[in-house]
């Protein structure tokens, strides 16, 4: 973090990372010295076929850094390797069918796994940060679910939380919006929050997150008290 900020990071940035211009001078601060410690500590791995540039670490780790404006000194140290694949890739899954399991291939952008690793498609990657992916973010998607498992390896929607009165208050918010949600699903009604967000309560909170950096002003419009929760979890955006 005392070495400089390369230059040529800083045409990555904004290239591939356009909410940075954005922020205040002090928050860009904070997002160059952590995309020195997630370039530098992590590993970085290119799967099918997909070679890693300094482009690459640089773009995901911006928005990793994003993340974390408001959390405390959080560096995902769990998180050991990010794994990058070209595009959408095949990944094995079980469906239950009544009693039966069913195995299979099904597509993915993204994965996170308990105390790593993080798993990204690059093209999804690369549209969020030039804002061509319609409020989605896959990065935060995936981290939230990082968040998530601090409690353990099942994710349950409910990241660690510091304050008795905000865990209270986002056990309840976080549970009548997911009905909520699944309601609109239901009926067709469109929102911001993604119909994938009704999959579970873990998928709930890394669409909510999604949500909250890519569009907070129309999520505070529709959603505000899910916006509140996710606002003194996550810091002002």
């Amino acid at each position: 973090m005392a070495s400089p900020f390369p230059e040529d990071w800083e045409w990555i940035l904004e290239s591939n990372a356009h909410f940075f211009q954005r922020l205040r001078a002090d928050q860009q601060t904070h997002v160059r010295k952590a995309i020195q410690v997630y370039f530098t500590e992590k590993n970085w791995e290119g799967c099918g076929g997909q070679a890693i540039h300094d482009s690459h670490r640089v773009t995901i780790a911006a928005q990793m850094a994003r993340m974390t404006l408001g959390l405390k000194a959080e560096y995902f140290e769990e998180v050991r390797s990010i794994l990058l694949y070209p595009d959408a890739y095949l990944a094995k899954s079980q469906d239950m069918l009544g009693s039966t399991v069913v195995e299979g291939d099904s597509a993915r952008l993204g994965e996170a796994w308990y105390r790593g690793p993080v798993i990204l498609s690059w093209v999804d990657v690369l549209a969020t940060g030039r804002e061509e992916n319609d409020g989605r973010n896959v990065v935060i998607h995936e981290f939230a679910h990082q968040l998530d498992m601090r409690n353990g390896r099942h994710a349950d929607g409910v990241p660690p939380i510091e304050s008795q009165e905000l865990a209270d208050r986002w056990l309840k918010v976080m549970e009548r919006d997911y009905e909520r949600l699944r309601d609109y699903c239901r009926s067709g009604i469109s929102t911001i929050l993604d119909c994938y967000g009704t999959t579970n309560h873990a998928e709930f909170f890394a669409v909510a997150s999604e949500a909250y950096f890519e569009q907070p002003r129309q999520l505070d419009f529709d959603w505000p008290e899910l916006f509140e929760i996710l606002r003194q979890f996550y810091g002002d955006v």
